[in-house]
């Protein structure tokens, strides 16, 4: 559960579920999925403490946007699978965001699968990535840690790894082919599904003396949870309680079905009872008392059975928090299950009936004997009070507002437009591309994001003979998050978020972009992190009001170029050995390599800054040459799951032939010596 003291057992604070352990190693990647949704919290709260960030977005400024750009690009994905309803908002382009488009229900789970080099943990909850779910409600959360030597349920995983791609597939209902997007979502699972083989253990264990964990999930095609949960059941009698925790039911005048299917599953012979865990308020001036649960759920009784009884209990919340909380319980005199995550007490939520959400929980399974960890289980059970027997009961089911369910007048984007991407062509020129389906709507139009000039409209694409994919090129210095969409008779804008082709199109923060060759050297050769190695010529140029804090790139202005090249070149092999051990550091992923080879302040840059300040062709061709007898002496280190140290060789071989083909001979005519010296150099490196 969230929300509660934190010395309180079974309770805590689900952004801490977001910082890793000790000795998770280095950050490789998240996924998570949610039905409502905050662009800016997800990236400042969940994403800030998965990178560990040492900065804040409101108070550090450029220093937060140049640690966050360092550490995000370095990921092999991040993303957030969003129901269509409330994927939206401006954001990052480092992170993916994705539209789930479920032709009938919504996508309502809420899972976080986060890996580091060393560990992974899954995280499946009732609280949506909002300031609300995460900080106000009453929510519950699980979370499952793989490491070596964990006891983690991989059948478990392994089920939400399968939810989690069959769920993707929704975000281009056409699904022609998949987006790049889509491809780092489901390489990422498969990424994951290898590194924990040797990380949990299976189910194949039978006892259920310790606590088990297992994911219950539904959506089209699987069975409703009711059914799992039957099947999960650990022994051949029947449960013969039943509790549930939900803050929303069916329609008062529906037929209750999720709880006629949950007396099913009890025994049909002795007693059972159903207890409904539920909010409540007084009635002013009355004996009576507002449930905020309908009727039907007396109803749903059998009324053919004896020895059976629905209690109602009023919730005792704390702060008067709204309740969020999704929990359904089962037991007998030798077991309990329970089952938390994401699916209310409704038809669609347990995926009863043609509405089926998609839905993500998890249930736990142990024997009565395990005291310690039956109790683990009670801790997290909110606290209920019985309802005295001379208060009258009113039934007033809670609205739902749109934190669980579709919300009314909401404009969705029709099929017909696919995927939005952002990239750059071999000129480096930038571009956005779209495609399209079949089926377009009438007088359709694109704006950028909410601006008031529509960007591209149905007449070209008429005029494009209505190619299945556009490229319109894109001019501005920053990348549209999403696009707006309208058409006749839509009645407003649906958003269409826009997700990058790779990485690198992305352009470095304005803070980063062409540094000069003393501030490179500067954070090269210092111990601290980019964001502070750069603060102190950050200040610089703010308070002397030039980019480059007072350093003269005007070649006419230098003075004494025959005594340059030796003092330049202690500090610059100075610099070139700090690369050099920044190099040598484990890599996690190929972006991370990217980042550190052709990053902002990576080995290409220093060679761009070399070649664009060197006050001589000669010492140019020197200061090169040197760059690349270090990133031959590189020696890789491996962590596990990263990189192997002959695929990073062979990244560092290629960057130096690059920079070896801009070195040219004819600029060391009259200087044998230095010839010699650059000859007998990529001679011994093998270049």
């Amino acid at each position: 559960m969230t929300k509660r003291k934190d010395q309180t057992p079974g309770y805590g604070k689900i952004l801490d579920a977001w910082i890793p352990p000790d000795d998770a190693g280095e950050p490789v990647g998240c996924l998570a999925t949610s039905f409502t949704f905050s662009p800016v919290f997800f990236e400042e709260e969940c994403l800030g403490r998965f990178l560990q960030l040492g900065t804040n977005a409101t108070e550090d400024g450029p220093a937060y946007l140049i640690e966050r750009e360092e550490k995000l690009s370095q990921l092999e994905c991040a993303a957030a699978l969003v129901d269509q309803n409330h994927a939206r908002g401006v954001r990052s382009l480092r992170w993916d965001l994705l539209s789930a488009r479920v032709p009938r229900g919504i996508l309502h789970s809420k899972v976080s699968l986060l890996l580091w080099s060393r560990c992974a943990r899954l995280l499946v909850a009732s609280s949506n990535l909002t300031e609300d779910g995460y900080r106000r409600n009453h929510e519950v959360f699980g979370a499952l840690d793989y490491f070596k030597g964990s006891e983690a349920s991989l059948a478990a995983l392994d089920e939400i790894i399968s939810f989690l791609a069959d769920a993707v597939r929704y975000t281009d209902p056409a699904t022609r082919s998949q987006s790049a997007a889509v491809r780092r979502w489901n390489a990422f699972l498969t990424r994951i599904s290898k590194a924990t083989r040797s990380w949990g253990i299976g189910n194949s264990q039978s006892t259920i003396a310790k606590l088990r964990a297992f994911a219950v999930v539904t959506g089209p095609e699987r069975p409703d949870a009711l059914r799992v949960l039957k099947s999960l059941w650990p022994e051949n009698v029947p449960p013969d309680s039943a509790f549930v925790v939900s803050p929303f039911f069916d329609p008062p005048a529906a037929t209750n079905a999720p709880a006629r299917a949950l007396w099913a599953m009890l025994k049909q012979r002795g007693s059972a009872t159903v207890e409904f865990d539920v909010t409540a308020e007084d009635v002013p001036g009355k004996k009576a008392i507002l449930l905020h649960a309908p009727q039907s759920l007396l109803a749903a009784q059998p009324a053919s059975r004896g020895q059976t009884d629905t209690v109602m209990k009023r919730l005792v919340l704390e702060d008067a928090r709204p309740l969020h909380a999704k929990s359904l319980w089962l037991q007998s005199d030798r077991v309990i299950l329970s089952m938390i995550g994401s699916s209310n007490f409704t038809s669609a939520g347990l995926g009863i009936g043609k509405t089926q959400n998609l839905e993500a929980n998890l249930a736990y399974a142990v024997s009565q004997q395990s005291k310690v960890a039956a109790k683990s289980l009670n801790d997290a059970w909110l606290p209920a009070e019985h309802i005295p027997d001379e208060l009258e009961i009113r039934w007033m089911p809670c609205p739902d507002d749109g934190e669980d369910s579709a919300t009314a007048g909401t404009v969705l984007l029709p099929p017909f437009f696919g995927e939005a991407s952002f990239g750059r062509d071999e000129k480096q020129q930038a571009f956005v591309e779209l495609t399209f389906n079949d089926a377009p709507p009438k007088a359709w139009a694109i704006f950028i994001e909410d601006e008031a000039d529509p960007f591209f409209v149905e007449a070209l694409w008429v005029s494009a003979n209505r190619a299945a994919s556009i490229r319109l090129q894109w001019d501005r210095e920053r990348p549209p998050s999403g696009l707006s969409v309208s058409w006749k008779g839509s009645e407003g804008s649906a958003w269409w978020p826009v997700n990058v082709l790779t990485a690198a199109s992305l352009p470095p923060p304005a803070e980063l972009k062409d540094l000069p060759l003393e501030v490179l050297i500067e954070i090269l050769t210092s111990a601290k992190p980019l964001h502070q190695a750069l603060e102190r010529w950050l200040r610089r140029q703010k308070e002397s009001g030039t980019r480059d804090g007072g350093i003269s790139l005007d070649p006419h202005k230098r003075v004494d170029t025959s005594s340059f090249l030796l003092q330049r070149t202690r500090r610059v092999s100075d610099a070139l050995t700090g690369l050099r051990k920044k190099l040598e550091q484990p890599v996690v992923s190929e972006q991370a390599m990217e980042w550190r080879l052709r990053g902002p302040v990576g080995v290409l840059a220093l060679a761009q800054a070399v070649s664009k300040e060197a006050r001589s062709e000669q010492e140019r061709c020197f200061l090169l040459t040197e760059l690349c007898l270090e990133l031959a002496r590189v020696q890789p280190q491996v962590s596990p799951g990263g990189l192997s140290a002959a695929h990073i060789r062979k990244g560092l071989r290629e960057l130096g032939r690059e920079i070896r083909s801009t070195i040219s001979a004819d600029a060391m005519i009259g200087l044998p010596a230095l010839a010699a010296y650059t000859e007998a150099a990529f001679e011994e490196i093998g270049q």
